[in-house]
């Protein structure tokens, strides 16, 4: 077990993480297990000689620059396993995970110039990773990336120097089909949590939080717990459009967050809430009208309407669901 206490907009939380899984890079490995320790040649040298089925497996801080995983190579933490990316410069990624079918588990990652992970491949496993002080998104999928699982993932006090773009977890920008989340927590992130923002793909989470997003070390951004929409203005050559997608939020939880705890943001599709939280929210706890104008497209949407389903809504009054429905046990709307 591994806790981590953050601090942050007055309250204190400790995160305790149970680090087995059926997701392990051990299931997966065929091949050599390289050890880097601590102090030892660069992690971002380490890679040019790896091949599929090869672990790297880190003990104690290994300071690297960008590291471009290949294409099934796992990278597993040993003994209080941290990889420091200050050795970036902005604008500058972490973990660079463009191929299919590597696990990265029970790492810390962070200080990054830019995302600490950031993939585009598919089939990717992450497990127990903390990912924390980094100039942009914790986590990014974007770019096609699909398929990918992440279980216990902890993103946090990542901030941008504009506070616009550091969410805890970015699944937007053309993100492919079947991206999962499970157990994961974002907090004091400087924008949102999450954010789905021209995402291509229906994003699944189970048991998710977000937590005190929109502010860290001074830094402000949005502040919205869960963003599931936005218009596609991004494709090169495309007119701006909506992609209506059915994202699905099981058990998530969003609290303490500077602005809506789970927003619409223009999302078309049927968004289903089953048994979610929302507490203490700045804005709205659920943000869902029924129908908006977005400012890339400059003409009235119709939204599809979202499922609400033995949700709660605390501490806050100010809902807008003319755009949902509710059934089962609803409470505080």
């Amino acid at each position: 077990m591994k806790k981590v206490k953050l601090l942050g907009l007055g309250v204190a939380m400790v995160l305790t993480l149970a680090t087995t899984s059926g997701h392990t890079a051990a299931q997966a490995a065929t091949g050599r297990t390289i050890v880097v320790n601590e102090g030892e040649t660069l992690l971002s040298s380490i890679v040019e000689s790896v091949q599929a089925g090869d672990t790297i497996q880190i003990n104690g801080t290994v300071k690297s620059g960008t590291v471009n995983v290949p294409k099934g190579v796992n990278i597993v933490g040993g003994t209080n396993a941290v990889i420091d990316f200050s050795l970036t410069k902005f604008g500058q990624k972490g973990l660079n995970v463009l191929h299919d079918g590597s696990t990265i588990q029970n790492l810390e990652i962070c200080n990054a110039g830019d995302n600490g992970i950031f993939v585009q491949g598919n089939n990717n496993v992450f497990y127990g990773v903390y990912v924390h002080d980094n100039k942009d998104a914790g986590v990014q999928v974007s770019n096609g990336g699909a398929n990918n699982y992440f279980g216990y993932v902890y993103s946090y006090y990542n901030a941008d120097p504009k506070g616009e773009n550091a969410d805890g977890f970015a699944i937007k920008l053309h993100s492919g089909e079947g991206n999962v989340l499970e157990d994961c927590v974002a907090a004091c992130n400087s924008d949102d949590g999450y954010d789905l923002y021209a995402a291509h793909g229906a994003v699944t989470f189970n048991r998710c939080k977000a937590i005190n997003n929109g502010e860290w070390n001074g830094i402000r951004g949005d502040g919205n717990g869960f963003k599931v929409g936005g218009i596609d203005n991004k494709t090169p050559g495309v007119a701006a459009h909506p992609d209506p997608l059915n994202h699905i939020l099981t058990d998530c939880e969003a609290s303490g967050n500077t602005r809506n705890g789970f927003d619409r943001n223009n999302q078309t599709g049927v968004v289903t809430m089953l048994r979610c939280t929302a507490n203490a929210n700045g804005g709205a706890n659920y943000s869902f009208p029924q129908s908006g104008t977005p400012s890339a497209l400059g003409y009235k949407v119709t939204f599809g309407r979202a499922i609400i389903e033995d949700c709660v809504s605390a501490n806050n009054a100010n809902n807008n669901i003319s755009g949902a429905d509710l059934y089962g046990d609803c409470t505080g709307f």
